[in-house]
């Protein structure tokens, strides 16, 4: 996974990485909850899996609260590591044309879509080999926590994951395809043309009409008819919930992404 510039470092003598560890972490922070995954990259095999769902949004402090606490109650967070990755997934962010991309223009591409405070910090993930860049608020106090923990780990936005994997699997067929990615009350749509993105966007929902609106909306604004497009779902969503059901009342070709480990929310 190439992410761009979010690698953060501390000096050797203070890195808690140990290389010859298989075992990489993930994490996905949000306000609405959290998920952590450690792989086995040599067995490729999961070796602990936990999702944590809020019942409110909560704010940076609460979250972080809800990280320590998850390292206080489970051993398997303990296990030495050799990579961790921490992925941002919030509303906070811009994709950005990487012919328009400039590093010092960061808060000129949120400004106008994020209400931005004055102590926020703008990161950006440039994937390699990919036309687009994806600018966005990390939580910061998060990635403080984490940095303090190992010493040296990679962050990046969730969108970025999505994008970069959606289009590294797409074929040479140029007709428009649509991807919705579910997570805990917020949805991302993207749109391609064979490796073209067309659109991407997310969205709030709190139920399966709210969710096929903004998926009929959008298949309205692109000239897509429902009886021939594509509409291929993944995240937080199975065939026998009703989200896959309203999703196929309406469209006539639904899938779900083929995933090693379905209905959970890690992305890498």
């Amino acid at each position: 996974m190439e992410t761009g510039q979010n690698n953060m470092t501390k000096p050797a003598s203070n890195n808690t990485i140990d290389l010859n560890s298989n075992y990489r972490l993930s994490v996905q922070v949000s306000l609405n909850g959290l998920s952590f995954f450690i792989r086995d990259e040599e067995a490729a095999t999961f070796l602990f899996e936990k999702q944590i769902d809020f019942t409110e949004t909560r704010n940076p402090d609460d979250v972080l609260n809800e990280i320590k606490s998850a390292y206080n109650q489970f051993d398997e967070l303990q296990s030495p590591l050799k990579e961790v990755i921490v992925i941002h997934q919030n509303t906070l962010f811009s994709l950005v044309p990487k012919a328009l991309f400039q590093e010092d223009s960061l808060e000129d591409y949120l400004k106008y879509s994020s209400r931005l405070l004055s102590t926020d910090y703008v990161a950006f993930d440039c994937p390699e080999g990919y036309e687009f860049a994806v600018v966005y608020v990390p939580l910061t106090n998060v990635n403080n926590y984490f940095f303090e923990q190992y010493g040296s780990f990679t962050f990046l936005h969730s969108s970025t994951v999505f994008i970069e994997k959606t289009l590294s699997e797409e074929r040479n067929d140029h007709t428009l395809k649509m991807y919705a990615k579910l997570y805990n009350n917020q949805m991302d749509v993207l749109v391609t043309s064979g490796k073209k993105i067309q659109l991407f966007n997310s969205f709030h929902y709190a139920t399966p009409d709210d969710f096929i609106y903004y998926i009929l909306f959008i298949a309205e604004q692109l000239q897509l008819n429902p009886e021939t497009f594509q509409l291929q779902l993944s995240g937080r969503v199975s065939k026998e919930d009703s989200f896959f059901k309203i999703a196929y009342k309406y469209i006539r070709n639904v899938s779900l992404e083929k995933e090693d480990k379905p209905n959970t929310l890690h992305i890498i």
